[in-house]
């Protein structure tokens, strides 16, 4: 999953539970000036969440780029092997080869 993908997921989930919380407390059966009270202090904690919930993601898509790098360089490192032994094999027939000659 790219970063991008991580972003907007991210902002989906913040604004879902923006509205989720504003349309609860809205609807909930209080007098106005509580439920601006109320309102004001959902804000307050999903502003407060949506910035540890980004900075989470943030970190999350660091460690995810840098699992992928290391993930591309054991290949790369596999692949070596790889060739190495299928050469390694290669010289070893024939030299059973010779030695049977």
């Amino acid at each position: 999953m790219d970063s991008q993908t991580k972003k907007t997921i991210a902002v989906g989930a913040l604004t879902g539970a923006v509205v989720g919380a504003g349309l609860a407390v809205l609807t909930a059966p209080q007098q106005g000036p509580k439920v601006r009270a109320k309102l004001a202090d959902v804000a307050d904690k999903v502003k407060e969440k949506g910035t540890l919930l980004n900075e989470r993601g943030l970190e999350l898509a660091e460690k995810s780029q840098e699992v992928a790098e290391v993930i591309k360089e054991s290949l790369g490192v596999i692949k070596e092997l790889k060739t190495e032994a299928t050469t390694a094999t290669q010289d070893i027939k024939s030299e059973i080869q010779s030695l049977k000659s």
